[in-house]
């Protein structure tokens, strides 16, 4: 154990023996006159030598005991300096300004401009008209229409052998094949081939003349 803690707790029992001793003698009631002892009699002095072993040997302390807790010192209060008052600023007058610029009315916004009207297509002009076509008569001599295409091609062939010009064409439903001789411009060119005709077939048909196509 540290040497000066054994100091301060011997100390502190000490002085803890003389208050108990000594604090009922200072408290206690002093004898009214006239009581006990003649007056002017001084009692007797007691024997106050105090008497302890405890001085003669080291007081056991317990070694688990806390530590007894430190007195803080008082503080001194110093006392804050007096707070002198800030005078506040004075505001020094403002110059007279000049008042500010009239603010320019916004230009009113502009219309939106119509748009530019769409230029309508110009129609096509309209075509001249075609002049018709005058129609071309022509003139066949008709020698016959056959059921079978093998008996218009023979009749055919016997017309050709005497120079005559001749076609076979299908015509009708169920066709038919008709065998003619021609195209001529002039109807009456078609109809001096007759007898040419009648002379290449004899005992066929008799030809009649028509108009093509």
């Amino acid at each position: 154990m540290d040497e000066r803690l054994k100091r301060r707790l011997i100390g502190a029992a000490v002085l803890a023996s003389l208050a108990v001793i000594f604090v009922p003698m200072l408290i206690e009631d002093e004898p009214a006159p006239g009581a006990g002892a003649p007056p002017g009699a001084i009692p007797p002095r007691e024997d106050l030598t105090f008497k302890s072993d405890v001085l003669k040997g080291e007081i056991a302390v317990p070694t688990d005991a806390p530590p007894p807790a430190a007195v803080p010192e008082p503080t001194a209060v110093v006392p804050e300096p007096p707070v002198e008052p800030v005078a506040e600023p004075v505001p020094e007058p403002m110059a007279d300004e000049p008042p500010p610029p009239p603010v320019a009315a916004p230009a009113p916004a502009e219309k939106p401009k119509a748009p530019p009207p769409v230029a309508k297509p110009t129609p096509p002009a309209p075509k001249p008209p075609v002049a018709a076509v005058p129609k071309i008569t022509t003139w066949i001599v008709q020698v016959g229409n056959y059921t079978t295409r093998d008996k218009a091609d023979g009749v055919a062939r016997q017309l050709r052998g005497k120079g005559l010009e001749v076609f076979v064409e299908p015509i009708g439903d169920p066709a038919v094949f008709r065998v003619a001789v021609g195209p001529e411009a002039e109807r009456r060119r078609a109809e001096a081939l007759i007898p040419r005709i009648q002379a290449a077939v004899p005992g066929g048909n008799k030809p009649f003349i028509r108009s093509y196509p």
